[in-house]
């Protein structure tokens, strides 16, 4: 059936209101939402409100929960005091002729006049789409092949806007129930950022949490209170919060305990990984300045994500950190290592004044100085991975104003697999943009001293490690709490009581890196026998199946 063969067409823009209202109209509305008319759904209808002083999004919020109905206006506006709007919603339609054209708001009741099928979508549109259509368009442009659902600043979609759909509130997309559950179904990553929420979505999130979702992000919203967060699934390894008001009245340490209290599988927060070693932050001893609040947010903020980051691996730890960096950005590495020492060469030969000054290249204008981000990213890749006590951080505010930022940072690392410890200093020379009236800072200057620590300096570092409630790791164990660890092993694994101890002992009582470095050994097939309490063990591959 063409638009123009439809019934409704014969209504085409009667002036429908209290006085004109009648019961062939209703009928014929009704009969179309029985049988799911998708030509009537082409069909617009002008709303108009009379006497409306308030904003237009307490106009649909109002009207969304007096009627009981998805509301998605299209070319909404306000002339004097009539506020106007279209919808191809017959339900819309059909509810607020049953509520006799009329609704309350702040002890005043509007009144309500329709323009029945006034334009088609073709007029608004320039072709024949309806706006679920739009939507389910919009979302599914939307998710990438990393299974993330980007629905950041969602309702200011370019599509939204250029076809004049005033997407008001993102919860919304709860009355798309096919389309959700869709999405709900392959979703890892749910990115929510930016959407102005003042609380959890959660009629959206339903969709999600059943299935794989592991990942969610409410960055840069209005979320007041972090018990808002408190029936979102237990699943979430990696979780986004910063930007909120619920973040502004909690010290670092609290709001990292409060949030993992209620996500117990959460591995990253913030883009901030929670380590092996728990939940670490900065401790600051000493500024040279007395910083205001501001700055002291700023700055631990700062350090806390550039360490964790700079602890990854190397290749992760270039992805990570290079997007800190100014385009132009220079880094210079000055070390006392001993040149003859071959551990050391990876510092060495980046290093601008050696040991041995016989040695010492002729000094060339720009060497060992290294300029743009992706150079300094590619140099700081070539170090080993490393574990940074920043217990021992001391941080020094030297300027912060409105054009930079200067800062050093004294403290204690150790390469993760060779165990051999450093004491650093890293200064940092921002330069501050303003982008949309947010402050960006930008690293420009990277200055690194390596130097050996002294013998003291070795004996207090690394020596304050916190409980990690998402590790499954004993912090020097009861006799007790290692027997059921050391029984849980062995059962896993078939090996013996002496060397499951000594592989539980050698990682630190952390069963899951103890069952990864076993993993790799059992699928070597190098494992002799005797190691298991069977002698005459000989095929893993079932065993294999049960750890992994």
């Amino acid at each position: 059936m063409s638009l123009n063969d439809h019934e409704l067409q014969k209504y085409q823009k009667f002036l429908l209101n209290r006085q004109s209202s009648y019961s062939k109209l209703a009928e014929s509305i009704e009969n179309c939402l029985k049988s799911e008319d998708k030509v009537a759904k082409h069909f617009l209808h002008k709303v108009m409100i009379h006497n409306w002083q308030h904003t237009l999004h307490q106009l649909f919020e109002r009207m969304h929960t007096y009627f009981g109905v998805a509301i998605i206006p299209i070319n909404c506006s306000t002339q004097g005091d009539i506020a106007t709007f279209y919808t191809s919603s017959l339900t819309v339609i059909s509810e607020i002729i049953k509520f006799d054209f009329m609704f309350p708001f702040c002890r005043t009741m509007y009144n309500i006049d329709i323009l029945f099928y006034d334009k088609t979508s073709i007029d608004f549109f320039g072709k024949m789409i309806t706006v679920e259509e739009v939507v389910n368009s919009v979302v599914s442009q939307r998710f990438n092949e990393l299974c993330e659902l980007d629905l950041s600043n969602f309702c200011d979609d370019a599509e939204f806007t250029s076809k004049r759909i005033f997407f008001f509130k993102i919860s919304l997309l709860a009355n798309f129930k096919i389309l959700m559950l869709r999405m709900g179904r392959d979703t890892k990553i749910l990115n929510l950022s930016h959407n102005n929420l003042s609380v959890v979505p959660l009629d959206v999130l339903n969709f999600f949490i059943k299935a794989d979702l592991t990942a969610v992000n409410f960055s840069h919203n209005n979320i007041p209170s972090i018990a808002e967060l408190s029936r979102v699934s237990s699943k979430i390894e990696k979780l986004w919060l910063e930007g909120n008001p619920l973040c502004a009245d909690l010290d670092p340490v609290t709001y990292v305990k409060t949030v993992t209290m209620k996500f117990p599988r959460l591995t990253e927060l913030d883009g901030i990984p929670l380590n092996q070693n728990g939940i670490v932050y900065p401790f600051y001893r000493n500024y040279l300045c007395v910083p205001d609040r501001r700055t002291k947010m700023l700055v631990e903020k700062f350090v806390t994500l550039y360490f964790s980051n700079y602890d990854q691996p190397p290749k992760i730890r270039k992805k990570k950190i290079e997007p800190l960096y100014d385009e132009n950005a220079v880094f210079t590495l000055t070390c006392d290592l001993s040149e003859a020492d071959k551990l050391y060469y990876h510092y060495t030969q980046c290093s601008r004044n050696m040991m041995n000054p016989c040695k010492r290249p002729v000094y060339v204008q720009g060497a060992k100085t290294y300029t743009t981000k992706q150079h300094i990213s590619n140099i700081l890749s070539t170090f080993p991975e490393t574990l940074h006590d920043r217990s021992t951080f001391t941080v020094d505010v030297l300027v912060h104003d409105k054009k930079s930022l200067q800062i050093v940072i004294d403290g204690i690392f150790k390469e993760k697999y060779s165990g051999t410890m450093f004491q650093f200093r890293r200064t940092f020379i921002f330069t501050i943009y303003t982008i949309r009236d947010n402050s960006v800072y930008h690293i420009t200057n990277d200055m690194y001293s390596i130097t050996y620590p002294s013998k003291e300096i070795i004996s207090t570092s690394f020596l304050h490690p916190i409980r990690n409630m998402n590790s499954l790791s004993l912090i020097n164990p009861t006799p007790e709490k290692s027997d059921a660890l050391i029984n849980a092993f062995q059962h896993l694994t078939q090996l013996r009581k002496t060397e499951v101890e000594l592989r539980l002992k050698y990682h630190g009582w952390d069963i899951r890196d103890a069952l990864k470095s076993f993993m790799v050994d059992a699928k070597s097939k190098k494992m002799p026998s005797d190691l298991f309490m069977d002698s005459d063990f000989s095929d893993s591959s079932s065993l294999l199946d049960e750890v992994d």
